[in-house]
């Protein structure tokens, strides 16, 4: 029995390696053992917005933020007044009022006997002037009659306001102004009213009258209804 120890063909996994082992530098990229790069991160599309569309996205968030972000709209002006269709300016014989306490003196007709059985406090009497849209002048006289009651004043504005009762006498009826071509105001317009004691009386008319007697008189008492609010405060 020989003592050699005998030869065993290498294992497969031996020769695996031995073959790896033994493989030249030169043998094909291929062939050789890298490792594995991991693989780039995938990117994120955002979706295509077309060009109507996102222009109607910066509007709205336009409007959301002018709307939560910045001050509210400020209203509107309101609307200028209209001007006025007359301008009164006080005519130089009463530059101050005319005042007097008796004033069933200075009043004809049923106004004159109730302001007898109902005396006045006062009587407050002035001249103004104005000009018509074609330019003619008229004249206006404001009297204000101040009662001693609220009701009495009431009584009073009613009666004036009524047809043929009578009424204060204007300035130029008194004498107390004189206007060439007019006497009295009376045939001109006529308005009245009621402020708590006090009645309000204004009576306009012009020596240069439309041809038309109707239209001359609705355009005095437009002067006249004008002219009433100069009897607030008149002195």
């Amino acid at each position: 029995m020989s003592d050699s120890v005998p030869k065993f063909p290498p294992r497969p996994s031996d020769q695996g390696s031995l073959i790896v082992s033994s493989l030249p530098d030169q043998l094909p990229l291929t062939l050789r053992t890298a490792p594995v790069a991991a693989p780039p991160p995938r990117r994120r599309r955002w979706p295509v917005i077309a060009g109507g569309a996102l222009a109607a996205l910066l509007v709205a968030g336009g409007v959301l933020w002018w709307s939560t972000g910045s001050a509210p709209p400020q209203p509107a002006p309101p609307p200028a007044a209209p001007a006025a269709e007359f301008v009164f300016a006080r005519a130089p014989e009463t530059q101050r009022a005319v005042l007097d306490s008796d004033c069933s003196a200075h009043a004809y007709g049923d106004t004159k006997a109730f302001l007898v059985d109902t005396p006045c406090a006062q009587l407050t009497r002035a001249l103004f002037t104005t000009t018509t849209a074609d330019g003619r002048t008229v004249h206006t006289s404001v009297a204000v009659v101040r009662m001693h009651t609220a009701d009495d004043a009431t009584r009073l504005g009613d009666l004036v306001r009524a047809d043929g009762t009578g009424s204060v006498n204007d300035v130029l009826r008194d004498r107390v102004a004189v206007v060439p071509g007019l006497t009295r105001l009376s045939r001109g317009g006529f308005a009245a009213t009621v402020l708590d004691q006090h009645v309000i009386i204004a009576e306009s008319d012009t020596a240069t009258p439309l041809p038309d007697p109707m239209a001359h008189k609705a355009e005095m008492k437009r002067v006249s209804t004008a002219a009433l609010d100069l009897g607030v405060g008149l002195n």
